[in-house]
């Protein structure tokens, strides 16, 4: 049941990428702030409303989160120094017609996120190694509680919750400025 849900998640996210891009597809040779007002105007265009505007603050975050699902978007940030990237995605909020304080507020959000990340990915690689060294063992499952406590704390029973599941948080795709 858990595999089913899982690959129907992944087929609605990639149905909704491949509709995104088809609606608001922007050239990847672009640079950001292109493409970024390649997608303003179409956005525009199509739904007659701009983001950057001071009443339309529902819109604008809609908009900005479609922007950054966009796969030529996600490849230029995937590729950047970490500063270069939280600069890059300023510069993209400031254009949308987010304020200091959202942009701030924003920047912090993604630290916090770039860290939790990172904290991820390691546990993901000493999660590995233990059931490399341990396989089946019975004390594999203490083991592993033991490891979700020591990276997350308080969050470790969601983890173990989630994991059962089959569904590994730190395994999906990273969307920089989203998660």
């Amino acid at each position: 049941m858990s595999a089913r849900w899982m690959q129907e998640a992944q087929a609605l996210s990639q149905e909704e990428e491949a509709q995104r891009r088809k609606l608001l597809d922007v050239d990847p040779a672009l640079p950001l702030e292109a493409q970024q007002a390649v997608f303003l105007e179409r956005l525009s265009t199509i739904a007659g409303v701009d983001p950057r505007k001071t009443e339309a603050q529902l819109v604008r975050s809609q908009a900005t989160e479609l922007f950054l699902r966009l796969e030529p978007v996600q490849a230029h940030l995937v590729g950047m120094p970490v500063e270069e990237r939280r600069a890059a995605l300023a510069d993209i909020r400031r254009r949308m017609g987010y304020s200091a304080e959202q942009i701030a507020r924003k920047a912090a959000e993604d630290v916090y996120k770039d860290a939790r990340w990172e904290k991820g990915h390691a546990y993901m690689k000493a999660r590995e190694a233990l059931l490399s060294r341990l396989g089946q063992a019975d004390s594999l499952d203490a083991e592993l509680d033991s490891l979700r406590e020591q990276y997350f704390g308080h969050e470790a029973l969601t983890l173990a919750r989630e994991e059962a599941a089959g569904f590994f948080r730190f395994q999906r795709r990273r969307v920089y400025g989203r998660n």
